[in-house]
């Protein structure tokens, strides 16, 4: 009980650093993140909370999250919204820095985090301002490896 209650006031004390209210599905939901070891889609996280709780809630716990440097949109071969935690320190409400790569399962089209694998530091190009690069890997993840 003791340790819930500590869970509880830590995730409170994140979403209160950020500016944002402290709701109890804004807790659970940045619960879910910090607990997820993949990103999630909007999809993931509806059956998560057993449709209890409305999209359009979602989608602006998820924005304002993302706008205040909480999560991150990552890519997805189907084009569907996706997103996992922010490094707290390294994200912020005017910036996000993300220095890892992505992993695209083939099989189960789940995106990974990986940041043991660094992206290239890329230079501005003559006549080119770059704002974001990333290193997207493709292959099975280790779940779908193991099965096949």
């Amino acid at each position: 009980m003791l340790n819930n209650m500590r869970e509880k006031i830590q995730y409170e004390v994140i979403l209160t650093s950020k500016g944002l209210s402290k709701t109890k599905f804004r807790i659970d939901l940045l619960r879910l993140f910090c607990n997820s070891k993949k990103s999630l889609l909007v999809d993931d996280i509806i059956v998560f909370f057993g449709n209890m709780i409305n999209k359009v809630t979602v989608y602006r716990a998820l924005e304002d999250f993302e706008n205040k440097g909480l999560i991150h949109k990552v890519p997805d071969k189907k084009n569907r919204k996706r997103f996992s935690l922010c490094d707290f320190d390294e994200c912020s409400q005017n910036s996000h820095i993300h220095n890892h790569s992505h992993f695209i399962c083939d099989i189960c089209n789940t995106t990974f985090c990986i940041d043991d694998i660094i992206p290239p530091t890329i230079s501005n190009i003559k006549g080119y301002h770059i704002k974001q690069s990333s290193l997207i890997l493709e292959g099975y993840c280790e779940e779908c490896n193991s099965t096949n």
